[in-house]
Protein backbone atom coordinates (compact mmCIF):
# COMPACT_ATOMS: atom_id res chain seq x y z
CA UNK A 1 0.00 0.00 0.00
CA UNK A 2 3.09 2.41 0.51
CA UNK A 3 5.28 3.25 -1.82
CA UNK A 4 8.24 4.49 -1.64
CA UNK A 5 9.98 5.60 -5.38
CA UNK A 6 13.52 6.23 -3.28
CA UNK A 7 14.17 2.96 -2.04
CA UNK A 8 15.10 1.47 -5.62
CA UNK A 9 18.41 1.93 -7.14
CA UNK A 10 17.48 4.45 -9.43
CA UNK A 11 15.33 6.41 -6.40
CA UNK A 12 18.56 5.99 -4.51
CA UNK A 13 20.97 7.54 -6.98
CA UNK A 14 18.06 10.62 -8.16
CA UNK A 15 17.94 11.33 -4.25
CA UNK A 16 21.59 11.61 -3.63
CA UNK A 17 22.32 13.76 -6.67
CA UNK A 18 19.21 15.78 -5.77
CA UNK A 19 20.68 16.65 -2.49
CA UNK A 20 24.71 16.78 -2.78
CA UNK A 21 24.82 17.89 -6.88
CA UNK A 22 20.61 19.77 -7.19
CA UNK A 23 22.49 22.35 -9.82
CA UNK A 24 24.66 19.46 -11.98
CA UNK A 25 21.56 17.31 -11.63
CA UNK A 26 19.01 19.42 -12.68
CA UNK A 27 21.17 21.30 -15.69
CA UNK A 28 22.62 18.11 -17.13
CA UNK A 29 22.35 14.87 -15.25
CA UNK A 30 17.92 15.12 -15.73
CA UNK A 31 18.27 16.23 -19.83
CA UNK A 32 20.35 13.73 -20.48
CA UNK A 33 18.79 10.86 -18.81
CA UNK A 34 15.52 12.06 -20.04
CA UNK A 35 16.74 11.88 -23.93
CA UNK A 36 18.15 8.45 -23.27
CA UNK A 37 14.66 7.66 -21.51
CA UNK A 38 13.52 9.18 -25.09
CA UNK A 39 15.53 7.22 -27.38
CA UNK A 40 14.86 3.87 -25.64
CA UNK A 41 10.96 4.65 -26.67
CA UNK A 42 11.12 6.05 -29.77
CA UNK A 43 10.29 3.11 -31.92
CA UNK A 44 7.81 1.70 -30.18
CA UNK A 45 6.30 5.33 -29.03
CA UNK A 46 5.92 5.88 -33.03
CA UNK A 47 4.64 2.13 -34.05
CA UNK A 48 2.22 3.27 -31.41
CA UNK A 49 1.06 6.46 -33.15
CA UNK A 50 0.69 5.04 -35.87
CA UNK A 51 -1.44 2.46 -35.37
CA UNK A 52 -3.83 5.21 -34.02
CA UNK A 53 -3.18 7.03 -37.20
CA UNK A 54 -3.96 4.52 -40.05
CA UNK A 55 -7.15 3.35 -38.66
CA UNK A 56 -10.42 4.54 -40.54
CA UNK A 57 -12.05 6.14 -37.74
CA UNK A 58 -9.68 7.40 -34.55
CA UNK A 59 -10.32 5.42 -31.77
CA UNK A 60 -11.78 7.27 -28.29
CA UNK A 61 -9.32 8.17 -25.67
CA UNK A 62 -8.40 5.93 -22.94
CA UNK A 63 -8.70 8.17 -20.08
CA UNK A 64 -10.26 11.43 -19.05
CA UNK A 65 -9.10 13.55 -16.06
CA UNK A 66 -11.86 15.65 -15.24
CA UNK A 67 -10.63 18.89 -12.98
CA UNK A 68 -13.86 20.32 -11.16
CA UNK A 69 -11.94 23.26 -9.14
CA UNK A 70 -8.97 24.69 -10.59
CA UNK A 71 -7.22 25.02 -7.30
CA UNK A 72 -4.52 22.91 -4.82
CA UNK A 73 -3.35 23.67 -1.45
CA UNK A 74 0.07 21.80 -2.03
CA UNK A 75 2.88 23.95 -2.73
CA UNK A 76 5.22 21.45 -4.60
CA UNK A 77 8.10 23.59 -5.74
CA UNK A 78 7.79 22.01 -9.00
CA UNK A 79 4.33 22.75 -9.84
CA UNK A 80 3.60 25.40 -12.04
CA UNK A 81 0.32 26.21 -10.15
CA UNK A 82 0.87 25.28 -6.53
CA UNK A 83 -0.72 27.64 -4.25
CA UNK A 84 1.73 30.23 -3.96
CA UNK A 85 1.76 31.00 -7.60
CA UNK A 86 -1.18 29.70 -9.11
CA UNK A 87 -1.61 32.24 -12.40
CA UNK A 88 -5.17 30.68 -12.90
CA UNK A 89 -8.67 32.61 -12.50
CA UNK A 90 -10.57 31.05 -10.07
CA UNK A 91 -12.95 28.62 -11.43
CA UNK A 92 -15.50 26.11 -10.12
CA UNK A 93 -17.16 23.65 -12.55
CA UNK A 94 -21.10 24.26 -13.16
CA UNK A 95 -22.91 21.91 -12.12
CA UNK A 96 -24.85 21.45 -15.24
CA UNK A 97 -21.44 21.32 -17.15
CA UNK A 98 -20.44 17.97 -15.54
CA UNK A 99 -23.64 16.01 -15.45
CA UNK A 100 -23.69 16.62 -18.96
CA UNK A 101 -19.93 15.68 -19.97
CA UNK A 102 -20.89 12.05 -17.40
CA UNK A 103 -24.17 12.09 -19.86
CA UNK A 104 -22.38 12.11 -22.87
CA UNK A 105 -19.87 9.51 -21.29
CA UNK A 106 -22.83 7.82 -20.82
CA UNK A 107 -24.37 7.51 -24.07
CA UNK A 108 -21.14 5.90 -26.00
CA UNK A 109 -20.97 3.19 -22.84
CA UNK A 110 -17.70 4.26 -22.15
CA UNK A 111 -15.57 1.89 -20.19
CA UNK A 112 -12.08 3.47 -20.18
CA UNK A 113 -10.43 5.50 -17.35
CA UNK A 114 -11.69 8.23 -15.60
CA UNK A 115 -10.67 11.03 -12.91
CA UNK A 116 -12.46 13.27 -11.41
CA UNK A 117 -8.67 15.92 -10.83
CA UNK A 118 -6.55 17.20 -12.89
CA UNK A 119 -4.01 19.97 -11.58
CA UNK A 120 -5.81 20.26 -8.48
CA UNK A 121 -6.48 18.82 -5.14
CA UNK A 122 -10.31 17.44 -6.01
CA UNK A 123 -11.11 17.42 -2.17
CA UNK A 124 -10.95 21.53 -2.20
CA UNK A 125 -14.20 20.77 -3.91
CA UNK A 126 -17.10 20.20 -1.58
CA UNK A 127 -19.05 18.47 -3.85
CA UNK A 128 -16.74 15.76 -4.74
CA UNK A 129 -18.58 13.04 -3.04
CA UNK A 130 -21.64 14.00 -4.93
CA UNK A 131 -20.06 13.93 -8.28
CA UNK A 132 -18.20 10.51 -7.67
CA UNK A 133 -21.64 9.20 -6.69
CA UNK A 134 -23.22 10.47 -10.09
CA UNK A 135 -19.93 9.29 -12.37
CA UNK A 136 -20.18 5.59 -10.59
CA UNK A 137 -24.28 4.98 -11.25
CA UNK A 138 -23.50 6.50 -14.66
CA UNK A 139 -20.59 4.49 -16.33
CA UNK A 140 -20.35 1.34 -14.22
CA UNK A 141 -18.34 -0.05 -16.80
CA UNK A 142 -15.30 2.72 -16.14
CA UNK A 143 -12.53 3.02 -13.83
CA UNK A 144 -12.80 5.49 -12.03
CA UNK A 145 -10.05 7.09 -10.00
CA UNK A 146 -8.54 9.54 -7.66
CA UNK A 147 -5.19 11.08 -7.17
CA UNK A 148 -5.55 13.47 -4.01
CA UNK A 149 -2.54 14.86 -1.28
CA UNK A 150 -4.49 13.46 1.28
CA UNK A 151 -3.89 16.53 3.39
CA UNK A 152 -8.08 17.16 3.50
CA UNK A 153 -8.86 13.24 3.87
CA UNK A 154 -10.40 12.41 7.34
CA UNK A 155 -11.82 8.73 7.59
CA UNK A 156 -15.48 9.50 6.99
CA UNK A 157 -14.45 11.21 3.76
CA UNK A 158 -11.99 8.01 2.68
CA UNK A 159 -14.78 5.58 3.56
CA UNK A 160 -17.55 7.72 1.40
CA UNK A 161 -14.75 8.05 -1.36
CA UNK A 162 -13.84 4.28 -1.34
CA UNK A 163 -17.33 3.72 -2.28
CA UNK A 164 -17.38 4.24 -5.86
CA UNK A 165 -13.52 4.27 -6.86
CA UNK A 166 -11.48 1.59 -8.39
CA UNK A 167 -8.37 2.57 -6.79
CA UNK A 168 -7.46 5.92 -5.01
CA UNK A 169 -3.38 7.50 -5.53
CA UNK A 170 -2.34 9.17 -2.14
CA UNK A 171 0.48 11.22 -3.07
CA UNK A 172 2.05 12.12 0.19
CA UNK A 173 4.65 15.65 -0.22
CA UNK A 174 7.04 14.77 2.77
CA UNK A 175 10.85 15.55 2.07
CA UNK A 176 11.65 13.68 4.74
CA UNK A 177 9.56 10.75 2.91
CA UNK A 178 7.69 9.77 6.40
CA UNK A 179 3.57 10.17 5.97
CA UNK A 180 1.84 12.94 7.06
CA UNK A 181 -0.64 12.82 9.71
CA UNK A 182 -4.07 12.93 7.79
CA UNK A 183 -2.16 10.42 5.46
CA UNK A 184 -0.86 8.25 8.28
CA UNK A 185 -4.48 7.94 9.79
CA UNK A 186 -5.79 6.68 6.83
CA UNK A 187 -3.03 4.38 6.56
CA UNK A 188 -3.61 2.94 9.82
CA UNK A 189 -7.13 2.86 9.47
CA UNK A 190 -7.09 0.97 5.82
CA UNK A 191 -4.83 -1.92 6.90
CA UNK A 192 -8.19 -3.79 8.49
CA UNK A 193 -10.11 -3.35 4.83
CA UNK A 194 -10.59 -5.35 2.40
CA UNK A 195 -10.30 -2.45 -0.61
CA UNK A 196 -6.12 -1.95 1.28
CA UNK A 197 -4.92 -3.03 -2.30
CA UNK A 198 -6.90 0.10 -4.01
CA UNK A 199 -5.04 2.25 -1.90
CA UNK A 200 -1.67 3.54 -3.03
CA UNK A 201 0.53 5.63 -0.97
CA UNK A 202 2.80 7.25 -2.62
CA UNK A 203 6.12 9.57 -0.88
CA UNK A 204 6.83 12.05 -2.53
CA UNK A 205 8.97 15.09 -2.32
CA UNK A 206 7.37 18.22 -1.98
CA UNK A 207 11.05 19.93 -3.63
CA UNK A 208 11.82 17.00 -6.13
CA UNK A 209 13.09 17.79 -9.71
CA UNK A 210 11.12 16.31 -12.26
CA UNK A 211 9.82 16.95 -15.95
CA UNK A 212 9.57 20.60 -16.90
CA UNK A 213 5.76 20.40 -16.94
CA UNK A 214 6.02 21.40 -20.79
CA UNK A 215 8.62 24.06 -20.01
CA UNK A 216 6.64 25.61 -16.88
CA UNK A 217 8.02 24.15 -14.01
CA UNK A 218 9.50 26.71 -11.85
CA UNK A 219 12.63 24.94 -10.02
CA UNK A 220 13.79 23.58 -13.95
CA UNK A 221 15.77 26.03 -16.47
CA UNK A 222 14.21 26.10 -19.87
CA UNK A 223 16.57 23.78 -21.35
CA UNK A 224 15.93 23.23 -25.35
CA UNK A 225 15.61 18.75 -25.41
CA UNK A 226 15.87 17.59 -28.24
CA UNK A 227 13.82 14.61 -28.13
CA UNK A 228 12.39 12.16 -30.77
CA UNK A 229 9.54 9.90 -29.44
CA UNK A 230 6.13 10.77 -29.54
CA UNK A 231 4.20 11.84 -26.45
CA UNK A 232 0.75 9.63 -26.43
CA UNK A 233 -1.16 11.89 -24.47
CA UNK A 234 -2.87 13.45 -27.66
CA UNK A 235 -3.50 10.53 -28.88
CA UNK A 236 -4.99 8.78 -25.96
CA UNK A 237 -6.23 11.46 -23.03
CA UNK A 238 -8.64 14.07 -22.82
CA UNK A 239 -8.38 17.25 -20.20
CA UNK A 240 -11.11 19.47 -19.31
CA UNK A 241 -11.14 22.42 -17.19
CA UNK A 242 -13.73 23.46 -14.94
CA UNK A 243 -14.53 26.08 -18.22
CA UNK A 244 -15.26 23.59 -20.27
CA UNK A 245 -12.41 23.33 -22.15
CA UNK A 246 -10.45 20.71 -23.19
CA UNK A 247 -6.59 21.57 -22.31
CA UNK A 248 -3.61 19.89 -24.54
CA UNK A 249 -2.78 17.40 -21.82
CA UNK A 250 -2.35 17.02 -18.12
CA UNK A 251 1.49 18.86 -18.08
CA UNK A 252 -0.40 22.34 -19.51
CA UNK A 253 -1.80 22.95 -15.96
CA UNK A 254 -2.19 26.97 -16.63
CA UNK A 255 -4.24 25.60 -19.70
CA UNK A 256 -2.40 27.36 -22.13
CA UNK A 257 -3.66 25.40 -24.93
CA UNK A 258 -7.46 24.66 -25.76
CA UNK A 259 -7.95 21.96 -28.01
CA UNK A 260 -12.00 22.74 -27.84
CA UNK A 261 -15.00 24.27 -25.77
CA UNK A 262 -17.94 21.67 -24.19
CA UNK A 263 -19.76 24.52 -23.66
CA UNK A 264 -20.34 24.98 -27.18
CA UNK A 265 -19.35 21.77 -28.60
CA UNK A 266 -19.72 18.02 -28.14
CA UNK A 267 -16.82 15.83 -26.64
CA UNK A 268 -16.74 13.38 -29.44
CA UNK A 269 -16.11 16.14 -32.23
CA UNK A 270 -13.81 18.29 -29.94
CA UNK A 271 -11.74 14.57 -30.33
CA UNK A 272 -11.86 14.47 -34.19
CA UNK A 273 -11.90 18.03 -34.72
CA UNK A 274 -8.81 19.70 -37.13
CA UNK A 275 -6.87 20.55 -34.00
CA UNK A 276 -6.56 17.28 -32.28
CA UNK A 277 -5.91 15.71 -36.20
CA UNK A 278 -3.11 18.59 -36.46
CA UNK A 279 -1.59 18.01 -33.03
CA UNK A 280 -1.05 14.40 -33.45
CA UNK A 281 0.25 14.14 -36.97
CA UNK A 282 2.72 16.85 -35.55
CA UNK A 283 3.41 14.43 -32.77
CA UNK A 284 4.39 11.71 -35.00
CA UNK A 285 6.56 14.29 -37.62
CA UNK A 286 8.18 16.26 -35.00
CA UNK A 287 7.23 17.28 -31.64
CA UNK A 288 8.49 20.58 -31.94
CA UNK A 289 6.09 21.64 -34.07
CA UNK A 290 3.27 21.75 -31.20
CA UNK A 291 3.31 24.81 -29.25
CA UNK A 292 4.34 23.58 -26.09
CA UNK A 293 5.24 20.31 -26.87
CA UNK A 294 8.42 21.77 -28.01
CA UNK A 295 9.74 22.45 -24.44
CA UNK A 296 8.19 19.78 -22.76
CA UNK A 297 10.74 16.73 -21.53
CA UNK A 298 8.39 14.30 -20.99
CA UNK A 299 8.59 10.91 -22.37
CA UNK A 300 5.16 8.74 -22.56
CA UNK A 301 6.15 5.00 -22.42
CA UNK A 302 3.48 2.22 -22.96
CA UNK A 303 4.22 0.31 -20.27
CA UNK A 304 4.15 -3.59 -20.96
CA UNK A 305 1.28 -5.80 -19.61
CA UNK A 306 2.36 -7.99 -16.99
CA UNK A 307 5.34 -5.99 -16.01
CA UNK A 308 6.51 -5.93 -12.47
CA UNK A 309 5.42 -3.33 -9.90
CA UNK A 310 8.87 -2.71 -9.47
CA UNK A 311 9.30 -1.63 -13.39
CA UNK A 312 6.02 0.40 -13.02
CA UNK A 313 7.40 2.41 -10.20
CA UNK A 314 10.89 2.61 -12.26
CA UNK A 315 8.58 4.41 -14.72
CA UNK A 316 6.62 6.75 -12.55
CA UNK A 317 9.77 7.77 -10.80
CA UNK A 318 11.66 8.94 -13.99
CA UNK A 319 7.97 10.16 -15.81
CA UNK A 320 5.97 11.40 -12.27
CA UNK A 321 3.23 9.81 -13.95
Amino acid sequence: MIVNPYTNTIGKIKSSLETKHPVAFEKYILPYSFILFDRLFNRTSKKRANEYLSQSQYPLFQTIEIETINRCNGTCSFCPINHNIDPRPFKLMDRELFVSIINQLKDIDYSGSIGLYSNNEPLLDKRIFEFLKLTRESLPKAKLYLFTNGSLLTVDKFEEIMKYLDWITIDNYNDNLILNDRVKEIYEYALSKPYQNKIHIYLRKENEILTNRSGQAKNRTKKKHKLKSVCLYPFEQVVIRPDGKLSLCCNDATGKVTMGDLTKDTLINIWNNDKYCTTRKNMLKDRSLNYLCKDCDLVTPKVPKGSSFKFKNIIKMITHK
